[in-house]
């Protein structure tokens, strides 16, 4: 999982700073709902667990990075209102 850690950091760093675009698009266009099931599908389904958390600049969304031994990997963003989006 070491070797995974600077793509992480990396796509963490460029969600976090897309943000301002991406929280309209996001409400649009992604997968969104109750976070407690968003996270219990990945784990459950794709075996996915928590590798990176990290802040918008603005401290309106989190966001968490979760991913697999198989190499799979996902993104949430929880809004501020509690909305989780993939």
């Amino acid at each position: 999982m070491r070797q995974k850690t600077p793509f992480i950091l990396a796509a963490l760093a460029l969600v976090a700073f897309a943000l301002p675009s991406m929280v309209t698009s996001a409400e649009a266009s992604a997968k969104c709902g109750d976070r407690t099931k968003l996270i219990e599908k990945l784990e459950d389904k794709y075996k996915e667990v928590p590798v990176g958390l990290g802040l918008s600049q603005n401290n309106k969304a989190a966001f968490e990075i979760y991913a697999s031994e198989k190499g799979t990997w996902t993104v949430v963003m929880t809004m501020t209102n509690g909305l989780a989006c993939v």
